[in-house]
């Protein structure tokens, strides 16, 4: 698996791809995660629930919508790897985090989901062929596996990025492969 061209993925997903240094996908996968998980584990236990404006996601939600996404997305490299072309279901990721109410899940589920998921994010990219890692996707999604990949990293790490800026107020930590 290699970093995607320009020409891999769609221009919306450019403003998170571009963020990212040129590096193996599961290697961006694997230090977006460490970087995630160093931020999310400083975050002190009264700040779970806030928000930094009204109509915006708790930090809880933040991180159920990284879940949701990279789940979808995950979903969608393995429809892309095996051939199956056909239009994949638009997601709209307000509603989801509108339809889960207020969340009742604990803190450390939403981590341990976290881990568990890219852990099975990670397997499941190592596990496609370099002419798997190539395949696109179909017309409402245009990228190929290799850029979902990369995509699922360079989304991780804008969402937490917005976290230290915005909701813990503090300077961005540098990401670094």
């Amino acid at each position: 698996m290699k970093f995607p061209a320009r020409t891999e993925y769609h221009d919306y997903y450019h403003t998170y791809i571009k963020i990212l240094p040129e590096a193996n996908p599961i290697t961006l996968l694997e230090k977006a995660q460490e970087h995630t998980l160093k931020v999310i584990e400083s975050i002190p236990t009264d700040l779970y629930d806030y928000r930094y404006a009204e109509g915006k996601w708790t930090i809880k939600e933040v991180l159920i919508h990284l879940t949701d996404c990279e789940q979808i997305l995950s979903y969608r490299a393995l429809r892309f790897a095996r051939q199956d072309f056909q239009s994949a279901l638009p997601f709209d990721e307000n509603d989801y985090v509108r339809a889960l109410g207020t969340t009742t899940l604990s803190w450390d589920y939403l981590v341990s989901s976290t881990k568990l998921l890219r852990a099975q994010t990670i397997h499941l990219f190592k596990g496609f062929t370099a002419e798997e890692s190539q395949r696109g996707g179909s017309e409402a999604f245009p990228n190929t596996v290799q850029a979902v990949a990369c995509i699922i990293a360079a989304h991780q790490l804008h969402h937490i990025s917005v976290l230290e800026e915005r909701y813990l107020k503090q300077a961005v930590t540098p990401f670094v492969v």
